[in-house]
């Protein structure tokens, strides 16, 4: 009997090392977009080509991280058979990883774009470019932590700054008609622009994304629009224990 004990609680100690470690792999991934994001947001200013071939490489990082992922929370799927939160935070996982893959994709194409860029971007685009970096890097972090802490009134605190980067993308995309109709022999040089804040406005999505399935994860509820009409002190329940 005392084998038996002894044997379930290993099994079960074996399991816990596994979803923790899947999660660190999470937090990892998403710390590498992190920077890709904070290395686009800088390539604005240095045009630096070097900085393309960095992005590359930590590129290359994420998408080892994405198979790894995938590889040991299937694992997981298949050997423990996990029920109620633990088989919405490993299913969940899948997609996850394939918002920050895209995520990272975006952020590569970002650093790219910005040494085309040469010195056509006007300086009030250039804040704004960098104030759209910001709040992505804001917004995955609070994401992150979220999953880690199983937070889901920070879940939907991410989404809910989703508007800000829409309006920043405007107001870019405003700006550079403006300037391709006053200077269309510049116009590659501006489409490069626009096509940086979009990149933005895309990894606001996918961080939403992700912030939602969190918030699923946590809660076992889909997140819906009635939930950005509350207060950060709405019904959600802040945290949920596995």
């Amino acid at each position: 009997m005392a084998f038996v004990m002894n044997l379930r609680q290993h099994t079960l100690h074996s399991y816990d090392q596994q979803l923790q470690h899947l999660l660190q792999l999470i937090l990892d991934m998403g710390g590498e977009v992190r920077n890709l994001v904070i290395a686009a947001k800088l390539s604005f200013r240095s045009k630096d080509e070097s900085r393309a071939q960095d992005a590359k490489a930590a590129d290359k990082v994420i998408n080892e991280l994405d198979l790894k992922i995938e590889e040991e929370a299937t694992v997981v799927l298949a050997l423990q058979n996990p029920l109620a939160i633990d088989l919405r935070f490993v299913t969940s996982i899948l997609k996850i990883t394939g918002m920050l893959e895209r995520a990272g994709d975006l952020a590569k194409n970002t650093v790219k774009r910005s040494v085309k860029m040469g010195e056509f971007a006007p300086e009030d685009v250039l804040v704004k470019l960098e104030r759209m970096a910001d709040i992505t890097v804001e917004m995955l972090d609070s994401a992150l932590e979220a999953f880690e802490q199983k937070d889901t009134l920070k879940a939907a605190a991410v989404w809910k700054r989703d508007d800000e980067i829409d309006t920043l993308y405007h107001e870019v995309l405003e700006a550079m008609q403006a300037q391709m109709t006053s200077s269309p022999d510049k116009a590659t040089a501006y489409t490069h622009v626009v096509f940086a804040a979009k990149n933005f406005e895309r990894l606001a999505d996918y961080t939403t994304s992700l912030a939602k399935t969190v918030y699923y994860v946590t809660s076992g509820k889909r997140a819906d629009k009635a939930l950005l009409r509350q207060d950060a002190g709405g019904d959600a329940t802040s945290s949920t224990s596995h």
